[in-house]
């Protein structure tokens, strides 16, 4: 068996804020006691499987016709899917099928409980995708390696940081998983950009898959849906949100069904919270961690704020990119801040504030059905608000 050298079998010194057993209660508290690092042996072949399928028709659409025209091309046939599907390619007719085929496993109620999660959390889910499940990943020096080679230090992190933020209200939109829905379509497009990306990354012949797998690998794709799954809940616990089991357990489904569509095979996908954190561990504890590029990375992500053209105003930038240190201080705590060289804020206090107003509100959503509807609608039109100001970036 090939093990590239990003893979470590000793206990990473990587990703302390998921494992310290002072400040992470909840992951400790869900993993397995008998959990080894042995189990980790298994998924080692998975740093070199993809997504074969979706790069299938990346090759015959994307890169044959051009990325703006062959993506063209499929939307138009999943819109009026499934009118001519006979005369498609083998392949193209095998992708509509799957994406059109509804797993027996799906549970609606459970997706929309997912959804009025992440919508309730309102800026503060945004918060946690940004500070802790975005900035948090950084930690791995490998699997970031493919934002590197498609250059998204030189685009910057706004443009990143806006399509993240669209691609999440998409898919966590009450109602838009559903077939042709926006999180659907989502999903899909986000699928065939990562197998252009990697397609293009392969033709690049400073790529070492001797040293990081081939890239956006099943193994990273597995990792990073679970830091928008169970590390999104993670983080939203430390900033006293406090989601029931229904909500924690739809999150997660939701996840599950948008890992599908997106194109991770079923049987690498979690069921529950055990699961997840457990498949978090394995992956995290066996990655080295940060290297210069993640550094680089980490910086371009939190001066975003300062490189935004949606306001002109210097206070208002600053405050923004205050918070959202506050924010990462708070969340990823010193030892991981220190490595990925985020400089420290008396704004960690405002944080401590709005950690606050959060318990407030928690017990407000709670104290009536009502309640808990007008909260989940007031977080979303916060988070559609956040999408809107991205919709003004030049």
């Amino acid at each position: 068996m090939i093990i590239p050298a990003r893979h470590i079998s000793e206990n990473s010194d990587a990703f302390s804020s998921y494992w310290n057993p002072k400040t992470s209660t909840y992951f400790n508290s869900k993993l397995s006691k008998n959990i080894s690092l042995k189990d980790a042996e298994k998924y080692i072949k998975y740093y070199f499987q993809i997504d074969e399928l979706g790069d299938a028709i990346a090759e015959e659409y994307l890169v044959k016709h051009g990325f703006g025209k062959g993506m063209g091309m499929l939307h138009q046939m999943i819109t009026s899917y499934p009118n001519n599907k006979e005369t498609y390619s083998e392949n193209t007719q095998k992708f509509l099928n799957q994406i059109f085929t509804i797993p027996t496993w799906l549970d609606h109620d459970l997706i929309e409980a997912g959804c009025n999660f992440s919508n309730r959390t309102g800026t503060s889910g945004l918060a946690t995708l940004r500070n802790y499940s975005l900035m948090g990943g950084y930690e791995s020096s490998a699997i970031n390696k493919p934002l590197i080679f498609t250059e998204a230090l030189k685009k910057g992190a706004v443009k990143r940081l806006s399509d993240t933020v669209v691609f999440w209200i998409n898919v966590t939109s009450k109602n838009e998983l559903q077939l042709k829905g926006k999180g659907f379509y989502s999903a899909i497009t986000t699928r065939l950009i990562h197998s252009y990306s990697r397609i293009m990354i392969e033709k690049n012949p400073d790529w070492k898959s001797e040293l990081w797998g081939r890239p956006l690998n099943l193994w990273d794709m597995l990792a990073t849906n679970l830091g928008f799954s169970i590390a999104y809940i993670d983080g939203l616990k430390k900033l006293n949100f406090h989601p029931t089991q229904k909500e924690i357990d739809g999150t997660l489904h939701l996840w599950k069904y948008v890992g599908y569509l997106i194109g991770i095979p079923e049987h690498l996908l979690v069921e529950n919270e055990q699961q997840a954190v457990d498949a978090l561990y394995l992956w995290s504890k066996t990655q080295k961690g940060v290297d210069a590029d993640s550094v680089a990375l980490a910086h371009s992500l939190y001066t975003e704020p300062k490189n935004v053209t949606f306001t002109n105003s210097t206070l208002l930038k600053n405050f923004v990119y205050k918070t959202n240190l506050g924010y990462n201080c708070e969340m990823l705590g010193t030892e991981s801040c220190n490595k990925l060289q985020i400089p420290k804020t008396k704004a960690i206090y405002w944080v401590k504030m709005i950690k606050n107003m959060n318990a407030i509100i928690e017990k407000l959503a709670f104290s009536s059905n009502t309640m808990y509807k007008q909260i989940v609608k007031r977080g979303y039109k916060q988070q559609v608000e956040v999408r809107e100001l991205y919709h003004l970036e030049k």
